[in-house]
């Protein structure tokens, strides 16, 4: 059978099976080939740092779930039944407002060699989604064995409780891929309404909560009394009914989790998830069509505009003009030193986004001075500088990635060009560094000018938090170098990656605070009292800021040393 008439078999936006086969077979292929690279990195001197704690972090989990885990009280079925519906909605939300803000998003999150072969190949839309959703199956496979040593002490069958969060989480990822396509195909002004839309939608969830949290605990309560009921409140809230409407297209996945034994609704449950995925993907399908008619309309607009504008020179004036500053800033300015030019190379992507960087501080600002809200005077401080701690830590870094997490593909050009590493870990690093000094600045002073700590307080935090931001891009970019990967991989490498990074980080900030109160009991013991605070204050701001350096050191090293022939990922 030729293919013209398999195409019209088969309607005129799917292929052949024939071609799903073939797809299969790729994925399959793609996936022996990266275990085969995976466990050659395990065995490679290079990496054996990220073998041994990968293996511990293993051990660990597996014990943690077999001894602690399970001597714990069971949950009632019917709570997590609705936290499992409602905690996939919540997820779905939160991906729904990460779309609209972000700007730039990958054509079906596919890599470029993927874009080159297959995007450009003979191929309908419709394949490349499908092909897309088989490549999440495996990473699918190991969220589900995580979450299901977490929780099945709380089932009585435990293949039930796979077959209904694997089900659960594919959908999950499903639905984000539609929200990815229906965001890229939306025109300025609808997403402008869309924002809108998440600003409101936000604001209601986090009025929900902050109502339950003040129902639920007694004024003059300890900080970390609030904290454990806003994680109470976000669980009732999932299980809302608001949230449960929402969830219906989860709610058999998560009954069929929690069953208690086996019955004449079990295959139907089972039926009814498989056609909720099919149907999960069929409306991928039709939003990935939506969105490139959507695509080309605009150009097509934005193409008639110019064909308008280009009499009177006002348009290619403009794009003249703005080629002529990129330009000249980037490549005329002799004078400039490599770092300088770097810096504006930076600003140029701030600028693009300086929207989105705005958002993603405002929220982190709020939540670090909420404790104010607080009776407990004496805690407000402790928890604010906390709150920066944490965000400088963990949220900076992913709302930031202006420095070489974003230059993967380009590294073959930035190693030709004749930089000094450390000149160019500087011009790397100092814009993102830079605008969470800023936020770390104003969120601690309007901390001190509330619960008045002392400007020696507020001095000591600023010099130390600024340290510490430092710290944590230079050493995320270090590990970045050290074990590259692309912005949307998936599988058991980056999962491992993500847990390790995270304990990695909590243990960095109970180490901190460990090494503060030890230095603070030696000089206590050896200086005299009149220099106790003098010698406290400046022993950690001069120790954690010889940290940083040190920090900024390592990463100039592992750009040194980083190979292109053997660190840059495949595509």
């Amino acid at each position: 059978m030729s293919g013209e008439s398999q195409q019209a078999e088969f309607g005129s936006r799917w292929d052949a099976p024939q071609v799903h086969r073939d797809l299969l077979w790729l994925t399959n292929a793609r996936s022996q080939f990266r275990l085969r690279r995976t466990f050659e990195r395990i065995c490679s001197p290079r990496r054996i740092v990220a073998t041994l704690l990968a293996g511990v972090f293993l051990v660990a989990y597996l014990m943690y779930g077999i001894f602690v885990l399970s001597n714990r009280a069971a949950a009632s079925p019917d709570h997590l039944r609705a936290w499992l519906s409602g905690g996939m909605v919540l997820y779905a939300f939160y991906h729904a407002v990460r779309c609209v803000w972000t700007e730039s998003m990958v054509d079906l999150e596919m890599t470029p060699a993927e874009r080159l072969w297959l995007g450009g190949g003979p191929l309908h839309r419709s394949s490349l989604a499908t092909y897309r959703i088989t490549n999440i199956v495996s990473a699918t496979a190991i969220k589900t064995l995580l979450l299901t040593i977490v929780i099945a002490r709380d089932v009585q069958h435990v293949e039930l409780l796979v077959l209904g969060v694997f089900s659960s989480l594919l959908l999950l990822d499903t639905v984000r891929q539609i929200l990815v396509r229906i965001a890229s195909g939306l025109s300025d002004v609808n997403r402008r309404r869309a924002k809108a839309v998440s600003v409101v939608m936000i604001s209601a969830v986090a009025l929900q909560v902050i109502a339950k949290v003040t129902a639920m605990t007694p004024m003059g309560s300890p900080t970390w009394l609030y904290l454990i009921h806003v994680f109470y409140s976000v669980g009732e809230l999932a299980q809302g009914v608001v949230i449960q409407a929402f969830a219906i297209a989860w709610i058999p996945m998560a009954s069929l989790a929690v069953a208690s034994s086996y019955s004449m609704w079990t295959p139907i449950a089972i039926v009814c998830n498989v056609m909720t995925i099919l149907f999960a993907v069929r409306v991928l399908v039709w939003a990935d069509h939506w969105a490139l008619m959507q695509s080309r309309t605009q150009e097509q607009s934005l193409l008639r505009e110019l064909d308008r504008s280009d009499g009177n020179g006002s348009a290619t004036s403009r794009f003249a003009e703005n080629r002529s500053l990129e330009v000249d800033v980037l490549c005329g300015h002799r004078g400039l030193s490599a770092t300088v030019a770097l810096l504006v190379r930076q600003y140029q992507s701030v600028r693009r986004y300086r929207g989105t960087i705005l958002i993603s501080f405002v929220i982190p600002t709020l939540l670090c001075l909420s404790p104010l809200v607080t009776n407990q005077v004496m805690e407000q401080w402790f928890y604010v500088v906390s709150g920066v701690a944490l965000c400088t830590m963990l949220l900076a870094p992913p709302a930031l990635r202006l420095d070489f997490r974003r230059d993967l593909l380009r590294m073959q050009l930035l190693k030709s060009l004749p930089v000094k590493p450390l000149s160019m870990v500087v011009g790397q690093l100092t814009l993102p560094i830079l605008i969470t000094w800023i936020f770390q600045w104003v969120t601690l002073t309007i901390a001190a000018l509330v619960v008045h700590p002392g400007w020696g307080q507020w001095l000591m935090w600023t010099m130390l938090m600024a340290a510490f931001a430092v710290f944590t891009f230079a050493a995320e970019n270090a590990l970045f170098l050290v074990y590259p990967h692309h912005a949307h991989q998936q599988g058991l490498g980056m999962m491992l990656r993500a847990k390790l990074t995270f304990l990695g980080k909590a243990g960095v900030i109970a180490g901190s605070l460990a090494l503060l109160v030890l230095w603070a009991a030696v000089c206590k013991s050896i200086l005299p009292e009149s220099f106790h605070a003098f010698g406290f204050v400046g022993g950690a701001i001069v120790a954690t800021w010889g940290i940083a350096a040190v920090s900024v050191l390592v990463t100039a090293m592992c750009w040194r040393r980083f190979d292109l022939s053997f660190d840059l990922p495949p595509q």
